[in-house]
């Protein structure tokens, strides 16, 4: 690829950046030069309540900067959306395109089939639960510990509390539990997009997949360093706890054999020649 994939553009922002990280925004270098990024360094440090009850002026500004859209090109995509609401319906036209959605439903029910009965699905769905059904049950005991699961909610923890040792427990903890669903997400998007490429015999090197799988892969090996660190400081969950870095293990290899060509992938920014 070009060098020019990682230059920001005009805006400042180096297109595509936000779709192969891990988004941890509040830690990573490109905050300012990724329109996903920026916008959610914006959100930090506003009631959550707040965030999550936006009015619809509100949503339309953070559509606005996510997209690089002005208010001129707001208003004439509102105008387009109304001039295809006063149009008549051609109950043909209606017909076939609910034909269409039909198949197109069908062969994605049919992809999902295929993709949940791949052994690497199954390993990062069997992931997601274990890790759940570990956590849930610890979850009081950590925070009465001091240990900081999210990195939004330190604020109340006594400073008495926030040993070494527990510091360390926490970016653990959080690693583990930032990454348990996204790898299990990173796992569907790659297996469909491989799988949708083989249909179109299209395997490029630079492919949405190849990339995806690169980020999952460095999520399962941060993961199993976290699990590591767990199992360190905090023995006696070993039992139930090896088990799953266990599975983590065996997931990396499978990521390993299905997608060979994955660490060659160059991701925007973070694979600029000199580390970006």
């Amino acid at each position: 690829m070009s060098p020019s994939m990682h230059t920001p553009d005009s805006e400042g922002y180096i297109p595509f950046i936000h779709n192969y990280c891990d988004r941890r925004c509040e830690r990573c270098r490109f905050v300012r030069q990724c329109r996903v990024g920026a916008v959610e360094v914006d959100d930090v440090g506003e009631d959550d309540d707040v965030v999550g009850d936006e009015r619809v002026e509100d949503l339309h500004d953070r559509m606005k900067k996510l997209l690089g859209l002005s208010d001129e090109d707001m208003a004439a995509m509102e105008e387009v959306r109304k001039e295809h609401e006063d149009e008549p319906v051609d109950p043909l036209e209606e017909a076939r395109e609910e034909a269409a959605m039909a198949e197109w439903q069908r062969q994605q029910e049919e992809r999902d089939r295929q993709v949940d009965a791949q052994p690497l699905s199954v390993m990062g769905s069997t992931y997601l639960d274990l890790v759940r059904a570990w956590n849930r049950p610890r979850e009081a005991s950590f925070m009465a510990r001091g240990v900081q699961l999210h990195p939004r909610m330190g604020m109340g923890i006594p400073v008495v509390q926030r040993t070494p040792e527990v510091l360390v427990l926490s970016e653990a903890l959080q690693e583990v539990l930032w990454f348990h669903t996204m790898i299990h997400v990173k796992i569907q998007r790659e297996l469909h997009g491989k799988l949708e490429a083989d249909d179109e015999e299209d395997n490029a090197l630079q492919s949405d997949w190849n990339g995806t799988a690169k980020v999952c892969i460095d999520g399962v090996d941060r993961s199993m360093i976290a699990w590591d660190t767990i199992i360190e400081l905090l023995p006696e969950e070993a039992d139930d706890a090896l088990p799953i870095r266990e599975l983590l293990r065996r997931m990396r290899q499978e990521l390993d054999a299905v997608f060979p060509d994955a660490h060659a992938f160059i991701r925007p920014g973070f694979d600029a020649p000199g580390g970006g």
